[in-house]
């Protein structure tokens, strides 16, 4: 009864959203409410109105798991108003490289809109993906499942969003996160290639040996620049500088031979091309990265995430935005900012529910008592669940802060007595979790309108599920190898 008790937040939230009746934000509302009451009731008995210390330990909970969420939530807002920005200033869409359509698409699939989304977020990297895709003369079907590539590096989208608030519900540093879910992307993302082969081969692209093995080696090259940059320079940084690093190398010679593609290019990143600069320069630069990590640091909670106003992404995103809005009459810029902002207010409130959500079950125990249930249920196999758990909540919410913030205390709790490395557990449920938010059924629907295909959403994820497979097979294979290592004192 007790460990029914604990649950029940977390399954009637899993349950609601299984219904596709109710949208995420309602779920999670339902879901912090009863975890909200969990908290209190396992703080003082059913029978008894809680006291003072019990309430102010929730107020306190409460406030933490704002403070939390408040880091995600200014980056969102601050994410979109970018974007925004950035359209409404009209700047030219990238020219399609018609004489090489496969490597178009290799280039549209894994660099340009995992760029954008790793820089933006919230699905702006599938719209980049299929603006290119759309226009090379792929079946529709097939070019919406190979624009839900671009959501490959969800772990740092939106500058890292989701992966920072589950380093911070569990107490290590985003750079340790980071870096622990970079080393697993070297070997999720070369297994994503059979999938793409499959999807370009029946578009009529054929890919020889030569074509494989550079694109098995390209995407060794990302997974090791995704390590070096959350490693050595700004673990938000992690999935849009190492994109646009390659997409220089990858793109780089040809446009060299054209001033006009070159300049082209130029004006099309120069928002991007500053906003990593200025993150780079406030991490590594002294003195100014000296200056920055001092000046306007916020810190209400006593050493709990404290925010470092000049480093922080969403300042820069605010700065360049502004930059982009000069040039515009001020009643377009007052009107790009409003909506901006409404279409923030949702994903925002949302990443508030949910990071409460979790703030909650963490201090009421709820948490732990599920992964010791399951592991006194499945045994020493309890942790070969974590990659299926991490995609089960990445496809049920699709947002990477949402499935790291219901399931992150559940996975350690998991592998407490498995031998798996916390940090490792905590990179595959960030890895998984992330992924499979592209067969989210809000952003199959999202495919599907872009490439302008109405009720075919049950062909694209056909065609898009094996993506998630090949994900959580391959960090399954990674969880059996090391938890093997172990057993056997390899390791």
């Amino acid at each position: 009864m007790t460990l029914a008790f604990h649950m029940m937040p977390l399954v009637g939230t899993i349950l609601l959203l299984a219904s596709r009746r109710v949208s995420l934000l309602t779920a999670g509302l339902a879901g912090m409410t009863l975890a909200f009451m969990t908290m209190i009731a396992a703080q003082a008995p059913l029978d008894r109105v809680p006291d003072m210390a019990a309430l102010t330990m929730a107020a306190v909970k409460a406030g933490e798991g704002a403070w939390l969420a408040w880091h995600a939530m200014s980056i969102i807002a601050a994410g979109l108003l970018f974007h925004r920005a950035y359209e409404a200033r009209g700047i030219p869409a990238a020219a399609i490289a018609q004489e090489n359509r496969r490597r178009a698409v290799f280039v549209a699939c894994f660099l340009v809109g995992p760029f954008a989304e790793s820089v933006t977020g919230f699905g702006v990297g599938l719209v980049v993906a299929l603006a290119m895709l759309r226009h090379m003369g792929l079946p529709p079907v097939q070019a919406a499942a190979l624009g839900l590539f671009s959501q490959v590096l969800a772990a740092w989208g939106a500058m890292g969003v989701g992966t920072r608030v589950g380093a911070e519900l569990i107490g290590v540093s985003f750079t340790e996160l980071g870096t622990a879910s970079a080393l697993l992307m070297a070997v999720v993302l070369p297994c994503l290639l059979p999938v793409f082969w499959g999807l370009i081969h029946s578009c009529g692209l054929r890919s020889g040996l030569r074509e494989r093995a550079a694109d098995v080696a390209l995407l060794l090259f990302l997974a090791g620049l995704i390590w070096l940059t959350n490693r050595f320079v700004a673990p938000e940084l992690g999935g849009g500088l190492a994109t646009g690093v390659l997409l220089v190398l990858v793109e780089g010679p040809r446009l060299l031979r054209s001033d006009a593609g070159l300049r082209d290019l130029m004006k099309r990143l120069w928002p991007y091309v500053l906003l990593i600069a200025a993150l780079m320069a406030t991490r590594l630069l002294p003195p100014l990265s000296d200056w920055t990590g001092r000046w306007l640091v916020l810190d209400p909670f006593g050493g709990l995430a404290p925010l470092a106003l000049l480093r922080h992404p969403a300042t820069w995103l605010v700065v360049i935005a502004a930059i982009l809005l000069a040039g515009l009459p001020a009643a377009k810029a007052g009107e790009v900012v409003r909506g901006a902002l409404r279409a923030a207010l949702v994903p925002m409130a949302a990443t508030l529910v949910f990071v409460e959500f979790a703030a909650f079950m963490a201090a009421s125990g709820g948490a732990a008592m599920f992964g010791q249930a399951w592991r006194e249920v499945a045994g020493r196999f309890a942790v070969l669940a974590t990659p299926v758990f991490g995609g089960a909540a990445g496809m049920l919410t699709g947002s990477n802060t949402a499935s790291n913030a219901l399931m992150m205390h559940i996975q350690l709790s998991l592998a407490a007595e498995s031998g798996l490395p916390p940090m490792l557990t905590a990179a595959v449920q960030t890895v998984s979790g992330s992924i499979c938010t592209m067969l989210t059924p809000g952003r199959i629907v999202l495919a599907a309108g872009l490439v302008g295909l109405q009720q075919a959403e049950g062909a694209i994820y056909r065609r898009a599920l094996p993506i998630g497979l090949a994900t959580i097979l391959s960090l399954l294979a990674v969880v059996v190898l090391v938890a093997g290592a172990k057993a056997w004192g390899l390791v």
